[in-house]
């Protein structure tokens, strides 16, 4: 995921498709005391999306329904870039992992149809599987909540891959049939792509239809979802968005420009992700899991009610294909989808009667931003006030910071200022922090992640702490080390990077300490900086998913004293 710095004028085209905004009438948003008109909660997202429209970081759609009623529904940006062609409130976009909430909902229909328990191992239902490690040990709920120990088909083999050999379910088996499994089944939590694609194969197996007719006509059909589906990309799909991405996966192109993400993504998705819906379809199946036209009210609620902890996230569990928690003491169940050019979120809010849905076109957390903001909104949740503090303030900050003791988080956090901004950099990803306070600052993609410093009584910096960002807070003290800007005796200068948002140093010295190297930005490039011992080492960069080297200058050659022999500078591409 890549993140653009300046501000684009808001020269884009912004299809203002429809707006509904019950103003008359000063309805109650929250439950928490404190009223706000639909009016209210209209100019508040209008203004907040705008804002991020003119920054280039959303484009895309965005539904808010009370009891099944639109009152906001516009669309943003461009379906198309090539063509001009602007995005629509019912423009189909990629849903990313979203379908896990279909494959969910259709295996539980078959299980209150009888045909199969969540207790059923794979292999009762896919005896042929040859994978008999998780045939015999993996359920149907280890499938459905992530407990199997299974890993994601997003592997070496995927990349190596025709995209156009994965259309039907057992197409994508022998990206990981043979692999094994990570930990034992139910042992824990982890995502995993590939046994959602398994749940596919039984779905298939126990209905005796094609994962796609079944979804169509058990799904969509009852949900009057009627823009939904996995359209295959190499066919023409009328209102279709193309996803745009910065990563430089994308291809040999300067960081930072939007490339489409045709060639990275699967020709048709399935099970585990990658179809297609609009907000307006997705307000439809929401309304049809609380009218129970999919399921039962009992089953409704099997489906919907979180199973098993999330790590890093006291408040969340995930259902079947769902996931459910409480923001500022309301529920909320949904899901949301990732992926480059790729970013769509739902979120139902049952005991406020709300209904969120955010598509986008551009890569995570585009949607999830509108969607977060949108929670907060309903749920009376405080939003951070961002403030500005004098450059003095933010000069007391840069240094090294090791993590103290055990527990979660990197070893070692720096901290940065550039043009009056302060960055916190964990290995070669950077993040922007922004003030609330002199002490207190937020990530400014992700608002929840918080930064926090402890000063002595002369106004030094001492200590950090970071919550938000994974499980558990990390604590870290201020290193005893030289200023980041002068650690390392061989330095790295990436010429044409500086937008990259991941950069990784990999090569013959694999074996350095964590505090040996240090990743900055200075003078609008990317300086690496590592403590290398003597002799001849090669390496390579990997920046945003992309391996980096040159031809002509593969190797930096160091004598242990700080005599650095050559030094690579990696030309922009």
């Amino acid at each position: 995921m890549m993140k653009r710095t300046g501000i684009i004028l808001l020269l884009i085209a912004m299809a203002a498709v429809s707006c509904y905004a019950q103003a008359t009438q000063p309805t109650k948003v929250r439950s928490d005391g404190n009223t706000m008109s639909h009016q209210e909660l209209t100019r508040a997202i209008e203004s907040f999306i705008e804002k991020l429209v003119g920054q280039d970081k959303f484009s895309g759609a965005a539904l808010v329904a009370k009891d099944g009623v639109p009152i906001f529904k516009k669309a943003y940006g461009l379906a198309s870039k090539g063509y001009n062609a602007p995005n629509r409130v019912d423009t189909k976009f990629n849903l990313g992992s979203m379908n896990k909430m279909f494959t969910g909902v259709a295996i539980t229909q078959l299980a209150e149809q009888g045909k199969l328990s969540f207790d059923d191992s794979v292999g009762k239902h896919l005896p042929d599987y040859s994978n008999k490690q998780v045939a015999e040990r993996v359920t149907i709920h280890q499938l459905l909540t992530h407990t199997s120990g299974m890993g994601s088909y997003f592997n070496d083999k995927f990349e190596n891959s025709s995209r156009a050999k994965f259309r039907e379910v057992r197409d994508y088996f022998p990206l990981f049939v043979d692999e094994p499994l990570q930990f034992e089944p139910g042992a824990r939590w982890s995502y995993s792509n590939s046994g959602f694609m398994l749940l596919g194969a039984i779905l298939e197996k126990v209905s005796g239809q094609n994962y796609f007719d079944y979804i169509r006509e058990h799904i969509y059909k009852p949900a009057g979802m009627i823009n939904s589906d996995c359209y295959e990309l190499d066919r023409d799909t009328p209102n279709l968005a193309v996803g745009y991405t910065r990563t430089r996966s994308a291809g040999p192109t300067a960081s930072g420009q939007w490339k489409n993400n045709i060639f990275m993504h699967v020709i048709k998705g399935g099970p585990a992700g990658g179809g297609y819906s609009t907000a307006e379809d997705l307000l439809s199946f929401a309304l049809s899991l609380k009218q129970h036209k999919l399921l039962s009210p009992k089953y409704t609620d099997i489906v919907l009610t979180g199973k098993v902890a999330l790590p890093g996230n006291d408040r969340a569990k995930y259902a079947y294909g769902f996931q459910e928690e409480r923001v500022n003491g309301q529920r909320r169940v949904g899901h949301g989808g990732g992926f480059p050019g790729i970013n769509s979120q739902l979120d139902m809010y049952p005991e406020l009667g709300y209904v969120v849905a955010v598509m986008s076109n551009y890569d995570p957390p585009a949607a999830n931003r509108v969607s977060e903001r949108l929670g907060k909104l309903l749920t009376g949740s405080p939003i951070p006030n961002a403030i500005t503090v004098a450059p003095s303030v933010l000069r007391s900050y840069p240094n090294r910071y090791l993590r103290e003791g055990e527990g979660p988080g990197p070893d070692v956090v720096d901290i940065v200022v550039e043009n009056a901004d302060l960055w916190l950099v964990l290995g070669g990803q950077r993040h922007k922090f922004v003030p609330t306070s002199e002490t207190e600052f937020f990530d400014e993609e992700f608002e929840d992640v918080r930064l926090a410093f402890t000063k002595n009584d002369k106004g030094e910096a001492t200590a950090l702490k970071l919550e938000g960002a994974g499980p558990g807070t990390l604590i870290a003290r201020k290193a005893a080390l030289p200023p980041p800007s002068v650690k390392g005796n061989t330095t790295f200068r990436l010429k044409g990077y500086s937008n990259a948002r991941i950069v990784e140093l990999a090569g013959s010295f694999n074996n350095w300490k964590q505090t040996q190297l240090l990743f900055l930005h200075e003078n609008d490039e990317w300086v690496v900086r590592v403590d290398l011992p003597p002799g001849k080492h090669t390496y390579k960069f990997i920046i945003d998913g992309e391996s980096i080297t040159d031809p002509n200058n593969p190797a930096t050659e160091n004598d242990g004293q700080g005599n650095i022999n050559s030094v690579l500078t990696v030309k922009g591409q």
